[in-house]
């Protein structure tokens, strides 16, 4: 959110550059995210079993994962960065400096990866505040840099969106050697000492892990893939369109990341009563975090829309047209947002804990490339709706999902403990 705030006196080409940049940065970060997602599952119900020796090994080898996913990403992105940016884009401006951003952005996902892995390994042992400290370190760092590597200053010539990019690449950086330094000095149990080759190579492990951790980058990437169509559905409507989505991009993502961290709470709690085969407690905490969610999600928008002028402040150079759309599509992203709370809650929150990643999977695939995408297409170009119909639409594939997944928790088929390396086994039934 930050880099987008702070090119947005540069114009509506570098809030979109930035924008569509960090859009396909996201569907490569949300695959990353799913691989990290499984060792939060593992390392909870390991905690709750009395197991959290087995957790440190289960780190290396996602580690390993991650890096053989994101190398030939990356190495694609510096030989096609250009084609990929005009795939949501025809402006040359948006084209050149969004390829750019992400030449810079993109390798520093390798850092991101070793961030999320060890902050979902420490959730799942109800360490949080480490990962909360480091986090609010980093994102000072990156504001910082991008003031000056944006601006320029002390001898530095202003760099504008290049800036922002290597702004972000240095504060990930560092945040993952935080990490990992804080670790090792206090010699944490999630932190890998020592590893045979013997514990490396070990099939049922990797077997293991496998099983439950591609449903969740599968689907996690279909979801993300998905995002970034529609953002090429919003680009090919026109420039201002693209600027104002990229604009309320972060804004929608502030909100939603608010509640990630209350989906991984619950994802945490109802894991560690699985791996005790507390399987009442689990579907109580579960039941409660399903009802709250939604309810909280709509009062802190309402605070959001109270907050709107500070809000829209740093975009006030942005030409007034775009703003006035920004506007619309600001309230309509904030009442939105509590059907996408909810979703996220029962998918990531609920099921997943419980190992349940494959109707995940097929929910999300079902929701949005069978309703969401096909009915935002034929508004964008068959119908010619303005905009803000056109994001309305969108949440069909919302809508959708949320009578899926609720269905599919009141199934109760995700009460599972996996401490067992039985992934299949039969799930509890009360």
């Amino acid at each position: 959110m930050s880099d987008i705030m702070m090119v947005g006196h540069l114009g509506d080409a570098a809030v979109a550059s930035v924008g569509l940049g960090n859009r396909i940065q996201f569907v490569v970060l949300i695959i990353l995210s799913g691989l990290a997602a499984g060792v939060g599952v593992l390392s909870a119900q390991y905690y709750g079993a009395g197991k959290s020796e087995r957790i440190s090994p289960i780190i290396i080898k996602t580690l390993a994962i991650g890096a053989g996913v994101l190398f030939p990403i990356v190495l694609l992105i510096f030989a096609f960065g250009d084609l990929i940016v005009g795939l949501g884009t025809t402006d040359p401006v948006i084209i050149t400096t969004g390829a750019e951003y992400l030449w810079v952005t993109m390798p520093s996902l390798g850092f991101v990866v070793v961030v999320m892995v060890f902050e979902n390994a420490l959730r799942g042992f109800s360490q949080v505040r480490l990962s909360m400290a480091l986090g609010a370190v980093a994102i000072v760092i990156n504001i910082a840099l991008n003031y000056w590597l944006i601006n320029g200053g002390l001898g530095i010539d202003a760099m504008g969106v290049l800036g922002a990019a290597w702004a972000t690449f240095i504060a990930r950086a560092i945040h993952a050697l935080l990490m990992l330094t804080c670790l090792a000095k206090t010699r944490h149990s999630v932190f890998p000492s020592k590893l045979s080759g013997a514990q490396f190579l070990n099939k049922s492990q990797w077997a293991h892990l496998i099983r439950l951790v591609w449903p969740m980058m599968v689907s996690f990437g279909v979801w993300s893939l998905g995002t970034f169509v529609y953002q090429l559905i919003f680009g090919r409507i026109g420039t201002q369109e693209l600027a104002v989505m990229s604009l309320m991009a972060p804004l929608e993502g502030l909100l939603v990341s608010f509640f990630f961290g209350f989906a991984s709470a619950c994802s945490i709690m109802v894991g560690q009563r699985l791996g005790k085969d507390a399987f009442g407690a689990a579907w109580s905490v579960a039941r409660g975090f399903a009802i709250t969610a939604p309810i909280v999600t709509l009062l802190l928008g309402i605070v959001m829309l109270s907050l709107e002028s500070l809000v829209f402040m740093p975009y006030t150079n942005l030409n007034q047209d775009t703003l006035a759309v920004a506007h619309d599509i600001f309230l309509l992203i904030t009442f939105g947002t509590c059907v996408k709370v909810f979703n996220m809650t029962a998918s990531m929150g609920i099921l997943r804990a419980g190992g349940d990643n494959k109707h995940c999977m097929l929910i999300d695939i079902s929701g949005m490339w069978v309703i969401g995408i096909p009915l935002t297409f034929a508004a964008a170009f068959y119908f010619e709706l303005a905009l803000y119909w056109v994001v309305l639409i969108t949440y069909s594939e919302e809508v959708t999902k949320a009578v899926l997944f609720a269905y599919r928790m009141k199934a109760k088929h995700w009460l599972r403990n996996l401490t067992d390396h039985s992934v299949s086994a039969e799930p509890h039934s009360s």
